[in-house]
């Protein structure tokens, strides 16, 4: 009989009426049990069933407690903690909303409307279309790839992308495109509440992530101008884009360029490199001892480098996507791509 009318009980609110039962005074105590007792009586229980009843579904389940190294493990598998999870995320976005109300404002007035901030845009439109070709649905508890990709896009995901649009071929040129897409996502996050979700379309998402590929490695530097345009993006990401490699390929293509030009070529030679790493302290330094992460995350390009951050770090190693997610204010989406592009 319990087992018929068990889905039916408001544990809920049984767990309510249960705390005041087991730490009221004396009078609230009295009357909780016998509102207990009137809630589960038609579904099977007594008042003897109650806390087991409640300790099986979760109910009575400690909270989270935060670790030494002020992280807080959530159990999504464990009742009581999903609750505690949800608890903070909606104290964390009225407390963003209540802080932030101009920014939505200013966000809501610009669109004309909250339909207006989140409706496709033409772009958006255009590049899902042309991917859906290369489209493959996938099976339970799996995500849709794309030619075989779901995180970036392949070669061919890629040229579809140029089709709409070509593709820059200066970085002034990609950061302008890639900053109008991080423009947009921020734009959407702040009308909801900085709630940290994959606002932008999948073929949006994929031409944005090519284009930091772009900017980060993968466009020929023309002058030092570009170099430093390189460099800076690759110092805003914090982590996330640091090809090193195709700085140093920048300055030694150009300095040769320069070199060429000189009477005395010779007099402009540096000396070869001879393989030594670098040796700055920096370098040295394990993920358990950087500086402490930057409390303004205020772009999305500061939350994903947060992410690389905690995800070098050995508890971030040992974290699931939903943690790591909640602490950058990522999806944990964006987690898993970062995971992969890094292999963390």
């Amino acid at each position: 009989m319990a087992g018929q009318h068990k889905n039916k009980l408001n544990l809920d609110r049984l767990a309510k009426i249960w705390a005041l039962a087991e730490r009221g005074d004396a009078g609230e105590q009295a009357a909780a049990r016998n509102r207990a007792e009137a809630l589960v009586k038609p579904h099977g229980y007594t008042l003897a069933d109650v806390p087991d009843l409640l300790l099986t579904e979760g109910y009575l389940d400690d909270e989270p407690q935060p670790s030494a190294g002020g992280f807080t493990f959530y159990d999504m598998s464990n009742p009581a903690h999903q609750r505690a999870y949800a608890r903070s995320e909606e104290k964390k976005c009225a407390a963003w909303r209540m802080a932030n109300r101009a920014k939505m404002d200013e966000v809501l007035a610009r669109y004309g409307s909250e339909e207006a901030v989140f409706a496709p845009t033409a772009e958006e439109q255009a590049y899902d279309t042309v991917i859906e070709p290369f489209r493959k649905a996938g099976g339970p508890g799996k995500c849709d790839t794309w030619d075989g990709e779901h995180f970036s896009p392949s070669v061919r995901v890629r040229a579809a992308l140029a089709s709409v649009k070509p593709w820059p071929d200066t970085i002034p040129g990609a950061i302008a495109e890639y900053e109008y897409w991080e423009k947009l996502y921020d734009d959407r996050n702040i009308a909801d509440s900085n709630g940290q979700h994959n606002y932008l379309s999948q073929g949006a998402d994929f031409r944005h992530w090519a284009l930091g590929d772009l900017i980060n490695k993968e466009i020929e530097a023309r002058n030092i101008s570009d170099v430093i345009i390189r460099l800076r993006f690759q110092e805003a990401s914090q982590g996330t884009y640091n090809d090193s490699g195709a700085i140093l390929r920048d300055l030694e293509r150009l300095h040769a360029a320069e070199n060429s030009q000189r009477s005395d070529p010779a007099s402009g030679d540096i000396p070869p490199d001879r393989g030594s790493p670098a040796t700055s302290t920096e370098s040295h330094r394990g993920p358990e001892n950087r500086a402490t992460p930057p409390s303004n995350l205020d772009t999305a390009t500061k939350r994903r480098a947060e992410a690389v951050r905690i995800l070098n770090t050995p508890e971030g190693a040992r974290m699931s996507l939903r943690q790591v997610a909640g602490m950058a204010g990522v999806s944990p989406t964006t987690v898993m791509k970062i995971r992969n592009q890094h292999s963390l």
